[in-house]
């Protein structure tokens, strides 16, 4: 605890200095508005981009604020996560919920005014299932009829159950029912990209604004690589009268007392995900909005080495950890958890929070820990190889570490800290190269599965290409498991062998989202996944 107490007095500290820059609320905006009232321009901070704008390809970070400003699926989430049409005005599904049609909108335009047509969306899918365009959510396609034997080589693409009926509908014929298909519709690998664009032979089309394409009220209008991207107004976007803000700019920031300048002089009117010590000098300010969002904060394992490839030793080091404490460093609006679904995900069986429904997966136990470090021959941690903890250079990460380390210490491990820059920790991360990972997940769609398909066997997201069939038999059977309540029982027991009994992460927290927003603007809305739009926004 004394360490915890010298990070959150730094902490303090630099909530001070930042709140001496912030007497009159923030903002100071010099958004403005021309005689129709549209906004010309809103600034948003974000993180350094990663990985690419494909929906077929790696589609990190970044990839989400163009998804949500420029593309549009079949169906999306309202304010309460409910699904509802969208790029599709309609669908329908036959009786044993194995084939689903769809119909897209006839005034459904890109930004070139050319029309969005089920070639688009089949384009994607099928540039996804090329093993060597390295798609992340390659996985959620393999539900439809032999893509996942496309995906190995063992038949062609035109055996995959997906069906160009016209240009306007397109048929999803699935290995079995999938009682989520819906919300699978709103990943990377379901939305559309042109085909006169979006080809491999093209592969730098995603970073080209003549070439990316929307069909939201965005599209791609500049690109500046480690400085900024910029979303233009989609002029043939269907319900393009209700976009008010004719540009959105997404400016790459990772120093926290530059974003925090840069909101006070209204250089930014947006700065979501603000850090704790940013955001709790606004307390009781109109800037400051609060957003319980699904995620999970925790630590991977590299169970293919020593000493991690023991259950034991893995055990340990998450018994070993007071959640609490490690929360605490975080800021006031995360709360610790011991879930790998986020803790904050509604459940769609009964409206409780998962936290709550699943309870306490780990007990935390010094003692206990100790033992089992013993058991695995590491009495006191000695005999113990190098161990070290690697997380992205960015926000509060070093101080979580600086706490983890001081806890594991009790444990009698000497833990070494290696911060890497976020690009470089991906790779080496997915490359297997690191003993223990920080984590981070963010719901993609509305439903538990979309964290726990990450450690199904083979999963592309699966990093440490860990394997348990009773896992893998759970989730399957969930899969077509049309009954929320029964279904939910055999997520809660698949949840409990990943983090309880193989232990293969170390679940730490849940945060909620401390957005800064300039407070003179209004009409956004923040959809069932947390996820907000800006394009209807309004000066007060």
């Amino acid at each position: 605890m004394r360490k915890t107490k010298k990070i959150m007095a730094a902490l303090l500290t630099a909530a001070m200095v930042i709140g001496s820059l912030t007497g009159c609320g923030g903002g100071n905006s010099a958004t403005s508005t021309n005689d129709k009232g549209e906004i010309a321009e809103l600034i948003n901070a974000v993180q350094p981009e990663s990985g690419e704008y494909d929906p077929a390809g790696a589609a990190a970070y970044e990839y989400f604020s163009v998804q949500t400003n420029c593309y549009e699926g079949f169906v999306s989430y309202d304010k309460e996560g409910k699904i509802v049409p969208a790029a599709a005005d309609h669908w329908d599904v036959n009786d044993d919920a194995t084939e689903y049609t769809f119909y897209i909108r006839d005034d459904e335009k890109w930004s070139d005014g050319s029309d969005v047509t089920s070639a688009d969306f089949e384009n994607t899918m099928k540039r996804a299932l090329e093993p060597d365009n390295g798609s992340w959510y390659v996985d959620f396609l393999f539900v439809i009829k032999n893509a996942e034997k496309c995906f190995n080589g063992k038949c062609d693409f035109k055996d995959v159950g997906i069906e160009c009926i016209d240009d306007k509908t397109i048929k999803f014929t699935l290995e079995e029912p999938c009682s989520y298909f819906l919300d699978l519709c709103k990943l990377p690998t379901y939305m559309p990209s042109n085909c006169k664009y979006a080809t491999d032979d093209n592969k730098d089309w995603d970073m080209n604004p003549e070439q990316n394409l929307g069909n939201g009220p965005y599209h791609l209008s500049e690109h500046v690589d480690g400085d900024h991207v910029s979303f233009e107004k989609n002029k043939y976007y269907r319900d393009a009268k209700s976009t008010n803000v004719l540009k959105i700019t997404d400016k790459f920031m990772d120093d926290d007392q530059a974003k925090a300048s840069a909101y006070q002089t209204g250089e930014i009117n947006i700065l979501q995900g603000a850090p704790s010590e940013i955001a709790e000098s606004y307390e009781g300010k109109d800037d400051l909005s609060i957003r319980e969002v699904p995620q999970t904060n925790y630590i991977l394992f590299n169970i293919n080495e020593k000493p991690f490839d023991d259950v034991k030793v893995r055990q340990a080091f998450s018994l070993a950890l007071n959640r609490k404490d490690i929360a605490a460093v975080v800021g006031t609006a995360c709360e610790p958890g011991t879930s790998f679904v986020g803790k904050n995900y509604k459940s769609k069986a009964d409206g409780k929070k998962w936290g709550e429904a699943q309870g306490n997966l780990l007990d935390e136990d010094l003692a206990k820990a100790k033992e089992l470090l013993a058991e695995a021959g590491y009495k006191d941690g000695k005999g113990l190889p190098t161990i070290t903890y690697t997380y992205p250079a960015m926000s509060y990460e070093a101080n979580v570490a600086q706490v983890l380390q001081a806890q594991w210490k009790k444990l009698g491990v000497d833990v070494k800290l290696e911060a890497m820059e976020y690009e470089v920790y991906v790779d080496e991360r997915r490359n297997g190269k690191l003993q223990m990972a920080r984590m981070q997940w963010y719901a993609d769609y509305n439903d538990p599965t979309s964290w726990l398909k990450m450690y199904q066997t083979g999963n592309a997201q699966n990093d440490v290409k860990w394997s348990n069939a009773k896992y893998d038999k759970l989730i399957q059977e969930s899969d077509k498991n049309l009954d929320e309540a029964s279904r939910q029982k055999q997520l809660m027991e698949a949840e409990k062998i990943l983090v309880s009994e193989d232990t293969v992460i170390c679940p730490l927290f849940s945060p909620s989202n401390q957005d800064l927003i300039d407070p003179s603007l209004t009409g956004y809305y923040t959809d069932g996944l947390a996820y907000t739009f800006f394009y209807k926004t309004t000066k007060k």
